[in-house]
């Protein structure tokens, strides 16, 4: 895992990573200020991801209505965590919504959003056997890894068939 980490961190250098456990530990200190953001497939999704997490097309270039839709306008209190399977998509949807928070910001305006990518994604999270849940909101082990390389890095068992 860690070399794929660290070659996430070398592609999004601006982008600031959080771990697994502080998340957890957002998640039940902060949960109410905390926006989760899966950046992944509407399959991969399903299968599994983070209590109340908002699913992002990983595709999505216009920022302006994203912001919008997810409320985030002049939200400087709330805390967005993107995350993926391993770091990539999570990290890209991270540097443009932070990217666009700081585009044409004067000393007046109320500065960047609080952005952040979930280090080694769900397939770190999944690893180190943190809470996850499917399309029904059941408690879940699975988590569809994107494809057979980055199935790789996660445990035999907490793969979904891909």
């Amino acid at each position: 895992m860690e070399p794929v980490t660290e070659w996430i961190r070398h592609r999004f250098p601006t982008v600031e990573n959080v771990s697994a456990d502080t998340v957890e530990q957002w998640l039940k200190e902060k949960r109410e200020r905390l926006l989760l953001l899966d950046v992944r497939s509407p399959g991969e999704y399903q299968i599994s991801h983070l209590q109340g997490a908002v699913r992002v097309d990983p595709e999505t270039t216009d920022m302006d209505h994203l912001v919008k839709n997810l409320g985030l306008e002049g939200s400087q209190d709330q805390t967005v965590i993107c995350y993926c399977t391993a770091g990539y998509h999570g990290s890209e949807m991270a540097q443009k919504i932070h990217s666009f928070s700081t585009r044409g910001q004067g000393p007046e305006g109320p500065g960047p959003l609080n952005v952040y990518n979930l280090e080694g994604g769900l397939a770190k999270w999944a690893n180190e056997s943190k809470a996850l849940v499917d399309s029904e909101d059941r408690p879940t082990s699975l988590i569809h890894p994107y494809n057979r390389e980055w199935a790789e890095l996660v445990r035999p068992e907490f793969r979904a068939p891909i």
